[in-house]
């Protein structure tokens, strides 16, 4: 599915989400002399993206390999909310995993990856300040 909305050129955001790959538009650098090319990649393994950092090969393929130090880079990002993108379909991770970011203040919402990537772009452009964790299935 194609997503359509303003956007901040300045951070990076979800472009498009597909079974199996999600594609991110890089931040603009602003400060060129010429207009720039908007820049696209395509992740096909899991990824932690915000407004202002991309990290494209996080770790957990599917949700049962989600432990609580996956969860440090995320944390490290010090979010106020943190999208949890379960892969195809909603599933909970374990009790653990919730607890690893409530127990710090952080809000976290589960949901599949395709709504994770939706909500994520929602909610960046409203300034928040977001983190997702988006496991793209590797079956």
């Amino acid at each position: 599915m194609k997503f359509s909305q303003e956007r901040d050129f300045t951070s990076y955001s979800i472009r498009a989400y597909s079974p199996g790959a999600i594609n991110i538009t890089l931040p603009a650098n602003l400060e060129a002399d010429e207009p720039q090319p908007v820049e696209v990649r395509i992740l096909t393994r899991s990824c932690i993206i915000s407004p202002k950092r991309l990290i494209d090969d996080w770790t957990p393929n599917k949700l049962d390999e989600l432990q609580a130090e996956h969860l440090q880079a995320i944390v490290a990002l010090t979010p106020e909310v943190v999208l949890l993108g379960t892969g195809e379909t909603l599933n909970f991770p374990s009790t653990e995993i919730l607890t690893e970011l409530t127990s710090r203040q952080i809000g976290v919402e589960v949901m599949d990856t395709a709504a994770a990537c939706r909500t994520y772009n929602i909610l960046m452009n409203e300034g928040r300040n977001v983190v997702a964790g988006l496991i793209i299935s590797m079956e």
